[in-house]
């Protein structure tokens, strides 16, 4: 077991082995980057307050958020002989490798999955942070505010984006605003040109019908492939009036900031994103920790990353 495992490398004073499921390369490489650096950071701490009696061995594998690849990933670790994996950062992942993870009785503990299907009591995974059901609350608390009342989704097709839109769909119903069809892609598309098409379509639709234009509102749950559907829809003017609004699995991302096509959209049409807030009564202790982490990748640390950095005090 994991704790068999720790208490052997404890005695021996052998560093304790962490696999960490981190999407480098792929579409949420934000995130995957920041959580390596953090691990990285919280490692180190770890053995000095400890004058080197624990210490960590991290075995890093880019799953390039693909849950075929997370799979292949903690099949190796396990065979390499770890027991504690921290990641992988999407639901779709956690899902992948779940009945692996229970059968095997490996330790995971995520810092991004945040479907709340995947809540099962004494299975193997822990999850560092809220789910889709308290995102919801927040965004859809904002969309009313701001006056929109129907709402187009536009989504990725994956355990944790599928999760954001239902938990979006049954909150925003819930106090009495509609939602369309909408449009659902999947994770390997690159032209959106069919999806902004939908979309576009059925915001017409709704104005034609006498809704508000300004009570409409696109809500996009996305990674980074927001670049690809915003340079689609830049040169649609039904697209370019409405509202948007995203995800946790946008904010703070770096590829968004570094297109600009896409940053000028995105301001253009407000899109803010919902990220799990981090205390100011407490910015003493974390904020050192989040300037550490932007300062080895260049791209500011969230509270996703800053849960990776706790989960190595937690085991």
């Amino acid at each position: 077991s994991s704790a068999t495992e720790l208490q052997a490398a404890k005695r021996s004073k052998r560093p304790v082995k962490i696999g960490v499921l981190a999407d480098l390369t792929g579409s949420w490489s934000t995130l995957g980057k920041n959580t390596v650096a953090a691990l990285q950071i919280a490692a180190n701490q770890i053995q000095t307050d400890t004058n080197g009696r624990r210490r960590f061995r991290l075995l890093v594998r880019d799953t390039h958020l693909d849950p075929s690849k997370a799979l292949d990933a903690i099949m190796d670790l396990d065979h390499r002989g770890v027991k504690i994996v921290i990641g992988p950062q999407s639901s779709s992942e956690v899902a992948a490798i779940k009945p692996y993870a229970d059968a095997h009785n490996i330790l995971v503990i995520s810092q991004g999955s945040t479907a709340s299907s995947l809540a099962f009591p004494g299975d193997n995974i822990l999850r560092f942070c809220p789910n889709d059901i308290l995102e919801a609350q927040a965004i859809v608390a904002l969309m009313r505010h701001d006056g929109i009342r129907t709402i187009v989704p536009l989504w990725r097709n994956d355990r944790g984006n599928n999760g954001l839109h239902d938990s979006v769909q049954i909150r925003f119903q819930a106090l009495g605003g509609g939602v369309v069809s909408g449009f659902r892609y999947e994770p390997t598309t690159t032209d959106f040109s069919a999806a902004t098409s939908s979309v576009a379509s059925q915001i017409q639709s709704l104005i034609s019908a006498g809704t508000s234009p300004s009570s409409i509102a696109v809500y996009l749950a996305a990674f980074d492939e927001v670049v690809d559907v915003f340079h689609s829809a830049q040169g649609n003017t039904t697209l370019s009036n409405t509202a948007w609004y995203g995800s946790d699995g946008v904010a703070l991302s770096a590829v968004l900031l570094a297109d600009p096509v896409a940053a000028a959209f995105a301001i253009h049409s407000g899109y803010p994103n919902p990220i799990f807030g981090l205390p100011d009564a407490l910015r003493n202790r974390w904020q050192p920790i989040a300037d550490a982490i932007e300062a080895r990748t260049g791209i500011q640390a969230d509270a996703f990353a800053l849960s990776a950095y706790d989960a190595l005090f937690i085991v």
